[in-house]
């Protein structure tokens, strides 16, 4: 699926690389688990790695090089250090949408709580936690063991 301001389906309309960017890492607050195209998750993998935003964070350079637990590590303290709207926010939520659209459990749930803190104060917060909810229904889930007796 290729994403837009405009919407799905639909080729951006775009002048300047920074623009196409900007578009390319706002495709984790729009896509659920299954919609994104094999095309459209290296575009957003190339505007991870290309990005003009470097990201200050100890564990980024192993990140940007494909380490899922660089990212994720990344991830959860963007969530703790930066506000949602930032270009920060969208860059490591972007990251983590790579590795949780391949299958990684844990960055599909990083995803799914910046999904959710994006929520807050946002016009499309019930979207946005329908969507959170998708993205963590990939963790896998276990029932806690019945207390033993003794």
């Amino acid at each position: 699926m290729r994403v837009t301001e405009e919407g799905p389906a639909r080729r951006p309309r775009v002048a300047e690389g920074a623009d196409l960017e900007n578009r390319t890492l706002a495709v984790w607050r729009l896509c659920d688990p299954g919609e994104i195209e094999p095309a459209t998750l290296a575009e957003v993998e190339r505007a991870v790695v290309g990005s003009a935003l470097l990201l200050h964070h100890r564990r980024w350079p192993e990140a940007l090089r494909g380490d899922p637990t660089a990212i994720v590590a990344a991830g959860v303290d963007v969530l703790q250090d930066h506000p949602t709207g930032t270009p920060a926010f969208d860059l490591a939520m972007s990251g983590l949408l790579v590795h949780a659209a391949r299958g990684d459990a844990t960055a599909a749930l990083v995803l799914a709580h910046g999904l959710a803190a994006l929520a807050h104060m946002h016009p499309r917060a019930e979207e946005l936690l329908d969507r959170a909810d998708r993205w963590s229904r990939r963790w896998p889930r276990r029932r806690p063991a019945p207390p033993t007796r003794g």
